[in-house]
């Protein structure tokens, strides 16, 4: 499902409303005729989806719509009155009347207000009262904004003074039970051509399968096997040869064991949530017996087990290190995962020759071969001549200082200085796998960090 929305002069006069029905063949049109030169919304949608109109103004149009696949959700299309005074008295009739907050809800439309300074350049900041103002519906409404591709503004000002503002009064706004529902949803911003706005196109159903990779969870730490886990797939086998091809074996062993472990012994938490909860709730509704209270007394320390291990799986992939788990953040923590991955999603590339690629397998290959291209050279230089004007300043004991083995206790210090959650490598093992076992890997990951000679990266200054 896409939606599309334009603020363009002149399409909800009558007779416009009427050809571009007939062209585009839509098979229902609801309009709202412009007041003299200004104003005036249109509406055009397919029988494929069930779209039931229930409230109308100049300026809003609310309806509620049926995907006819189980999602049910509200649509609001708006149009910001231009006189901030209207403005104003269209965001509070809104949000009071806005009934249904606990339901998804989307907002989508020429809003005629930024939600920060940085959406406009122009000879004149916008108003701080009118930002703020537009902030205070978002905020009322519990909702937030969908980040949009294709270009930071979509509006564009005539030229004065050879200057030309741009503004980002366009935008798509939904509330979490919306983003829940559709994780997926793009929005995008097509060039503006004959319109001084550009079009928003909101792809709803958007699939992208990406490969499931494998990532150390820090709720893993919470189960007393996982030690037991990790130092089984670590001691697994005795590899013989170089130290990388110990330890890179050795860590593809322990992926291995903990990937068998969890698919065994650890279950989706809000499916298993849901299951309690309701074998909860029959246990309440009958008479409780002494084995009963035990076993609701049980359920609810469970429950309270995956709430926790649920917090941390959302918490990990947030990438938040200002808010701390055990607050009940669980939904914060996903609102941002979902919006952090729609940010960071890389829909299409323009290669060389000006064409877009959108195949994933083409955009990766697309990626390595620039940078293969930007990071090789053409030229065998010679830098001899460069090296040989340039003066020493270290010396042999400070050289010899500086290409020693690197110690245990400099390699530990490394290992439990770094982000314990910070995004992992290929591998996917994070700071905390190697914090949490050091007293397992210690061995391997000391004579690896030797074998490349790690030593003469050590961050130290050699005094002239």
């Amino acid at each position: 499902m896409s939606i599309i929305s334009w603020n363009y002069h002149g399409v909800a006069a009558p007779a416009t409303v009427s050809e571009l029905h007939s062209i585009l063949y839509f098979e229902h049109v609801f309009h709202i005729e412009p007041r003299g030169l200004s104003g005036g919304l249109c509406l055009l949608w397919n029988e494929i989806y069930n779209i039931n109109i229930y409230f109308w103004s100049d300026n809003h149009i609310k309806a509620r719509i049926d995907d006819r696949k189980g999602k049910i959700w509200e649509c609001n299309f708006i149009y910001g009155n231009p006189c901030f005074g209207r403005r104003k008295e269209q965001w509070r009739a809104i949000t009071v009347n806005n009934n249904n907050k606990g339901e998804p809800q989307l907002f989508i439309g020429d809003f005629n207000d930024i939600l920060s300074q940085e959406e406009k350049i122009g000879l004149h900041p916008k108003p701080q009262s009118q930002v703020r103002e537009f902030r205070k519906f978002v905020d009322m409404n519990y909702l937030m904004d969908l980040d949009i591709k294709g270009g930071r503004f979509t509006w564009f000002g005539n030229p004065r003074n050879g200057f030309i503002t741009r503004e980002r009064i366009d935008r798509a706004l939904v509330n979490w039970e919306w983003r829940v529902l559709y994780q997926q949803a793009s929005l995008k911003a097509l060039p503006a051509i004959s319109s001084d706005h550009c079009p928003l196109v909101l792809d709803i159903n958007q699939v992208q399968k990406i490969d499931k990779s494998f990532k150390f969870e820090a709720f893993w730490t919470d189960h007393e096997e996982c030690e037991d886990i990790v130092r089984k797939g670590w001691e697994k086998e005795d590899v013989q040869g170089c130290a990388w091809k110990g330890i890179t074996t050795r860590m593809e062993n322990c992926k291995e064991e903990l990937r068998k472990w969890s698919r065994r012994t650890i279950k989706r938490a809000d499916k298993e949530i849901h299951k309690l909860k309701e074998e909860l709730k029959k246990l309440q509704d009958s008479d409780l017996t002494q084995e009963k209270q035990e076993k609701t007394q049980q359920i609810k320390e469970n429950i309270a087990t995956l709430w926790k291990q649920e917090e941390k799986y959302w918490g990990q992939r947030a990438r938040l290190k200002w808010l701390k788990w055990g607050d009940k953040n669980t939904s914060f923590f996903h609102a941002t995962t979902i919006q952090r991955r729609g940010r960071n999603r890389i829909e299409k590339l323009r290669n060389e020759a000006g064409s877009w690629i959108e195949d994933r397998k083409e955009i990766m290959k697309h990626i390595e071969e620039r940078f293969d291209a930007l990071f090789t050279s053409s030229n065998n230089t010679n830098c001899e001549s460069v090296i040989r004007n340039i003066p020493v300043r270290v010396t042999e004991s400070m050289n010899r200082e500086l290409i020693s083995e690197v110690t245990e206790e400099e390699i530990r210090k490394a290992v439990f200085s770094m982000g314990s959650l910070k995004a992992p490598g290929p591998d996917g093992l994070n700071g905390l796998f190697y914090q949490k076992h050091w007293e397992i890997i210690k061995k391997e990951v000391c004579a690896v960090v030797n074998f490349f000679g790690m030593g003469s990266c050590r961050k130290r200054l050699a005094k002239p």
